[in-house]
């Protein structure tokens, strides 16, 4: 007897790669329902790059949560830099993403890396808080 399971996929369902897992209780969460449709096409983009590491028991060795990057040469094929840029910003305001690292280099170029948030949870309550470290700095509240 054979150790995999083989799955009946139906017509609309693809099996072949990777598959990104998105929960229902936060598909379901008023924080989603404040996303933009783009919005919620750039997190499901970015999440596909979430890859985790696993030890034989389950338990989770290693991950990437907090090294998401987006570079202009991927986002371009879906969205404009505004839109990309306008999408970053819901993301953030809502609790899904947080910036991690921000570093300018030459001329007008950065490198800016993203990381999972589970803020989105706390969206509408008391407990929600978005920190200004977590902003792009142009949206980071100055003195």
């Amino acid at each position: 007897m054979s150790k995999h399971k083989r799955n009946n996929y139906q017509s609309f369902e693809s099996h072949d790669g990777r598959y990104t897992r998105i929960f229902d209780d936060m598909i379901d969460s008023a924080a989603w329902d404040e996303l933009s449709g783009n919005a919620i096409k750039l997190y499901i983009k970015m999440k596909r790059k979430y890859v985790p590491a696993y030890d034989g028991k389950g338990q989770l060795i290693k991950c990437n949560k907090d090294d998401i990057s987006m570079p202009k040469s991927e986002y371009s094929k879906f969205m404009s830099p505004n839109t990309f840029q306008k999408c970053i910003d819901e993301l953030i305001s809502c609790g899904f993403i947080r910036v991690v690292e921000y570093k300018p280099l030459e001329g007008s170029r950065k490198v800016i890396i993203y990381g999972f948030s589970d803020m989105w949870q706390k969206y509408g309550t008391k407990d929600f808080v978005i920190k200004d470290e977590w902003k792009r700095a142009k949206n980071k509240n100055y003195i």
